[in-house]
């Protein structure tokens, strides 16, 4: 049962997150509220996504996956400003890179946040992989270890895809 309800959510999930991509006109008009919305749906679909690969991968039964989802929650919502703050100094690296000039002068300290919000994100990886394996024998360690990469690849994948549409 509890399988069949994780299969299911992870094809709807996944299916959510394959649909059709926002057009980038679009986005940059979109109300700041809206696209808040949006991002957080990307957001919740990703955190179920790894959800459902994680509690598979462990073997885990509905109160241990519920468990799992409160920490996966708490890890995401430190990766939310860390995320947030990349986002932003992308956007103003992007403005540089089309010629805004007032971009231009904060270029470097917008590449150094950057650069820093994926060291905290690597660090921020390495304290789920550590709380999620905690207590976990060697195999089942390896097994989430592979879920772990193989979700992000993933995500970053999508993510990656989207970001080229938008670019077009």
């Amino acid at each position: 049962m509890m399988q069949k309800l994780m299969l299911s959510t992870m094809l709807l999930s996944s299916l959510a997150l394959a649909g059709p991509k926002t057009h980038p006109a679009k986005w940059d008009a979109m109300d700041p509220e809206e696209r808040a919305e949006k991002q957080e749906e990307h957001a919740r679909q990703a955190r179920m996504m790894l959800l459902m690969s994680v509690a598979e991968a462990l073997e885990l039964n509905e109160a241990q996956a519920l468990k799992l989802s409160d920490k996966l929650k708490a890890v995401d919502e430190k990766r939310r400003p860390v995320r947030e703050a990349m986002r932003q100094a992308m956007r103003d690296v992007k403005a540089a890179a089309d010629g805004d000039a007032a971009a231009l002068t904060t270029l470097d300290q917008n590449v150094q946040k950057v650069l820093e919000g994926r060291v905290q994100m690597a660090q921020l990886d390495k304290e789920l992989y550590a709380t999620l394996s905690e207590g976990q024998p060697p195999q089942k360690k390896a097994k989430l270890a592979l879920v772990l990469a193989k979700v992000g690849d993933e995500l970053r994948r999508l993510r990656g895809n989207k970001g080229r549409q938008h670019r077009q």
